[in-house]
């Protein structure tokens, strides 16, 4: 492949991974219907996943915590535990599927860390995923407009009315909407693509440990109110390359119309979701990217005498300021039930971890495990907390092997490498 062509292919791959190609393997029903938490799903994430997994075995020629530190030892135990664990399951298939792709996942994050020069492939990357972000507004805004799907070809799109059950709606002066999905599974998920799109914009604004903490800050908030990050490929392929371009990927200066267009765009987005999560966490992350602003050159007041161009970056930090405004107003009026909503989750969590507290029922297991008493069929869905999540599914056992991995994976992180 000529090096003229490497920075197109990885943008197309950036561009690609919103738009989700599937085709289904095995499904299981629960209460005579299919449900999607019990149906194994082949996705083209997954191929770009074993894709790029099998191309770093062949140019470092080594396989992945082949270090032999003790944080590669943890990683191999607990995988070994999570397969193993998988054997005993209600669903193995379903459990191996995940622990697969949780496998390649960190494998590839393994790999990058440890590798000095995929700087420029993963801004590459990132640049691609904006790009696909902004593709993604079009659908989001006709789904809105028809209050439909679009019946895209080839990628998933959710079947979407205000009249079928199980979808996401909003209520506004009475009137009953659906919530932009895009091409994803769920709006909360696209409100979160949505986020990290802006995070890397972001970005050059940022220090590395800046980003950082609110990478981790947003990534832990988000798992504290939702299960997506584990329960969706697409957040968690998401949150790999974001993280991993905040990490080691070469800081991009995009042209000033683009940063402009992408905020625009991106909080577009995330409003017509009305994503309570993505709302909340927005609002920080545009105060400290105005706040960078204001301390930056570009805001000087000499500056804003000798260019006109100042008019512009002030009217759409004007955007930001009234988005974050309408999103006081609009969506929380159903804050109270979202709230009553989860503490019903967390108790059938919490009974679920109080039965099965020490080796967890195995991964992708949770939906299967919920009692039946009385509940519609969309309210068999996983635990909107994927720290009660993850201990359900993997147990004690595997939790402690999973905090001693990540404090070690931070010591580490500060203080090298040690083989």
């Amino acid at each position: 492949m000529k090096k003229a062509s490497i920075p197109i292919v990885l943008g197309l791959i950036g561009i690609s991974i919103p738009f989700l190609i599937r085709t289904t393997l095995v499904s299981y029903p629960l209460q005579g219907v299919i449900s999607p938490y019990l149906t194994i799903y082949w996705y083209s994430l997954d191929i770009l996943l074993f894709l790029i997994w099998g191309y770093l075995i062949f140019i470092t020629k080594k396989l992945p915590f082949s270090y032999g530190s003790i944080v590669d030892k943890l990683w191999v135990i607990l995988f070994s535990y999570i397969f193993l664990r998988g054997i005993f399951a209600e669903y193995p298939l379903i459990s191996w599927v995940y622990g697969l792709r949780f496998y390649l996942g960190i494998s590839i994050v393994w790999y990058i860390s440890r590798l000095q020069n995929w700087a420029k492939s993963l801004a590459f990357i990132a640049q691609g995923f904006v790009i696909g972000m902004l593709g993604q507004s079009l659908i989001a805004i006709m789904q809105i407009i028809l209050q439909k799907n679009l019946n895209l070809p080839l990628v998933v799109e959710p079947a979407l009315s205000p009249l079928l059950a199980g979808i996401s709606k909003t209520i506004i002066n009475g009137g009953v909407f659906i919530r932009a999905y895009g091409t994803f599974p769920h709006p909360n998920i696209l409100a979160f693509a949505a986020l990290m799109a802006l995070l890397i914009v972001y970005i050059a604004m940022f220090t590395r440990k800046q980003a950082s903490i609110v990478y981790g800050l947003i990534l832990v908030f988000a798992g504290f109110i939702d299960h997506y990050l584990i329960t969706s490929i697409q957040a968690f392929v998401i949150a790999i390359i974001t993280g991993l371009y905040i990490g080691y990927g070469k800081s991009i200066q995009f042209p000033r119309w683009f940063t402009q267009l992408s905020i625009l765009v991106l909080h577009s987005i995330i409003l017509l979701t009305f994503s309570k999560v993505a709302l909340i966490l927005i609002i920080p992350l545009d105060v400290i990217y105005l706040t960078m602003l204001r301390n930056s050159q570009l805001f000087h007041m000499e500056q804003f005498q000798n260019n006109m161009r100042s008019i512009g970056r002030i009217t759409w930090r004007a955007i930001i300021v009234g988005s974050l405004l309408i999103t006081l107003i609009i969506p929380y009026t159903q804050i109270v039930a979202t709230i009553s909503k989860r503490i019903y989750y967390i108790e059938d969590a919490w009974q679920i971890i109080q039965n099965n507290w020490f080796w967890g029922i195995g991964l992708g297991q949770y939906v299967a495990s919920l009692p039946d008493v009385g509940r519609e069929f969309w309210q068999y869905e996983p635990v909107h907390n994927i720290f009660l999540l993850i201990w359900s599914e993997i147990g004690f056992v595997g939790m402690v092997l999973l905090i001693t991995i990540i404090i070690l994976e931070y010591y580490t992180r500060i203080y090298g490498y040690k083989r």
